[in-house]
């Protein structure tokens, strides 16, 4: 049977896919294989976003720990970064988290957090699966129901690490101004606070929190045209945009022009990695940060994409730095989850430490083009479509090949950087082809001819 859970857990259309009951049985289901493993403190997390149903499948997951005899601390809406934070610094066995994060407003997600505040790999959720499907649950003598308790003053602790984890005295003595757009999420309940602990002047946009942002959630650079604007007329240093549940950040300069997410990525993995480091990226990351591992001696790994795999690879391979084109970024081993507000924060770091503005940061990264495209396949014939191509790409597509890659798909890599990617849907009958390269015609050619020989195999 097809996994419930997919990259960002269990998601589905509120209240018709996503239900309350589910979310009980799947919070019962959780807590039953928390015990198994010798639950430390008997106690969770629960925390929600803002878009509608969010709190009463949060309510109802509570419900489910409480049930199956574990303590419930109930964090309300709250950020993913917030959220994690106070699971892995509190002790915690575990967390739920109920947030559609960039999907549209009618759609939720119920994702399980483990005690250090990250997202559950598969070799966890998959024997949670296990537990939900054959409904089999000790009783739990009225004695033993867990009790269900509000956290209290989550920011603070947030804040307080946050703060510690840069050198925040030193962006308040530049007293930026900085444009900040939570998308009407649940960092509307601390933006305003978290960068005016910064020193920065900030100005707020859809910051009243909503179950219908007034942007689609996704930061996108399509999508912040407000924030583009607000940057420009109100003359500011810096722009951050973030989705529903502050996961994902898009940072735009001073002259209102969008940094791409990898270029961003660059940034941060110019300043951190050092000789021997580890970076890791999901495999569809530009070939940019190619280039930035390689004269630094840091060594590069990808990984399947999403973020119980790059957890997991995190952990593997004790890497320094991780990010993934969508605008999420992971600074370990201190944080292990992708955090849009504290990415924000060390971005501004690192303006004030090295003096330049946002553009100076990007200008010496080249511009890399990314194509995508979908390409209708039915379930059944996906694994025969793209054994086919693999089979045929062994003498086609090879002038300036550099390695090939077998994670999640088929990547070829090119000598100038540039790559080829077949990786199957894990949701739709598609097998999607990817191109990634220094110019657009270079892209463009790639996905094209990656594209006719897919089809000639169908």
């Amino acid at each position: 049977m097809a996994r419930l859970f997919g990259t960002a857990g269990i998601r589905g259309v509120t209240n018709s896919g996503i239900t309350p009951e589910l979310a009980l049985r799947l919070a019962r289901s959780y807590a039953d294989w928390i015990r198994r493993q010798g639950a430390s403190r008997g106690s969770v997390a629960v925390g929600h976003d803002t878009r509608w149903g969010a709190e009463m499948l949060a309510r109802a997951a509570a419900s489910g720990f409480a049930s199956a005899g574990l303590h419930v601390q109930f964090y309300g809406c709250i950020p993913t970064g917030a959220f994690s934070l106070n699971v892995a610094r509190t002790n915690q066995d575990g967390g739920l988290l109920v947030t559609g994060s960039h999907m549209p407003p009618d759609r939720i997600g119920l994702l399980l957090l483990d005690s250090e505040g990250a997202v559950c790999p598969f070799s966890t959720t998959d024997p949670v699966e296990a537990i939900l499907a054959a409904e089999q649950h000790p009783e739990i003598p009225p004695a033993a129901i867990g009790r269900l308790e509000d956290a209290f003053h989550p920011y603070e602790l947030y804040v307080s690490e946050c703060m510690q984890a840069v050198d925040a005295p030193l962006c308040r003595s530049r007293k930026y101004r900085v444009a900040v757009d939570p998308a009407n999420g649940a960092a509307c309940l601390v933006a305003k606070e978290f960068f005016e602990w910064l020193g920065c002047e900030v100005v707020l946009l859809h910051f009243d929190p909503n179950p219908v942002p007034d942007r689609p959630s996704e930061p996108r650079a399509s999508t912040v045209t407000a924030a583009i604007e607000a940057v420009r007329r109100e003359r500011c240093d810096l722009g951050a945009c973030f989705d529903v549940d502050a996961d994902r950040v898009l940072f735009i300069d001073a002259d209102g022009l969008p940094l791409s997410e990898d270029t961003a990525g660059a940034i941060f993995a110019a300043s951190l990695l050092r000789k021997g480091d580890v970076c890791v990226v999901p495999v569809n990351s530009s070939g940019l940060i190619e280039q930035v591992c390689e004269p630094i001696g840091a060594r590069l790994e990808y990984c399947e994409v999403g973020q119980p795999h790059e957890v997991e690879a995190i952990r593997r391979h004790g890497a320094r730095f991780c990010y993934e084109e969508s605008g999420k970024y992971y600074f370990p081993p201190r944080f292990l989850w992708a955090d849009g507000l504290y990415a924000a924060a060390r971005m501004i770091e690192l303006m004030a430490r090295d003096r330049k503005t946002l553009a100076e940061l990007a200008r010496p990264f080249p511009r890399y083009h990314q194509v995508k495209r979908n390409v209708p396949v039915d379930d059944a014939r996906k694994d025969a479509a793209l054994r086919d191509a693999v089979r045929r790409l062994e003498t086609r597509l090879v002038d300036g090949r550099a390695r090939d890659l077998t994670v999640d798909g088929f990547k070829r890599i090119y000598a100038d950087h540039s790559w080829l990617l077949l990786r199957k849907s894990g949701t739709e009958p598609l097998i999607r082809v990817y191109s990634d390269a220094p110019s657009a015609p270079r892209a463009e050619e790639l996905a094209r001819e990656g594209e006719a020989l897919l089809r000639e195999c169908l």
